[in-house]
């Protein structure tokens, strides 16, 4: 098993796992995959669009209805795709 470091620019390991299972949750529902990998599982595909910087996550407050709708992000108060 390979062992995956959290990027540089997240403050917490916390933030990593938290956004990456985010997207995991979007990749179970249908989303497709912006990487192409070896691995099958959601889990690890998530993870590895996080690190190479392909989800883009906002802290704080959520955007507004017609922002959120328009882009792919992912924030604290849920999944916008």
């Amino acid at each position: 098993m390979r062992v995956l470091q959290y990027p540089d620019n997240m403050m917490s390991k916390f933030k990593f796992v938290a956004v990456a299972g985010h997207r995991c949750r979007q990749l179970q529902k249908g989303a497709k995959p912006r990487v192409s990998s070896r691995s099958k599982k959601f889990t690890t595909i998530a993870q590895e669009e996080v690190l190479a910087d392909l989800v883009t996550y906002y802290e704080g407050p959520p955007p507004a209805a017609a922002d959120a709708a328009a882009t792919d992000e992912i924030g604290d108060a849920g999944l916008t795709e």
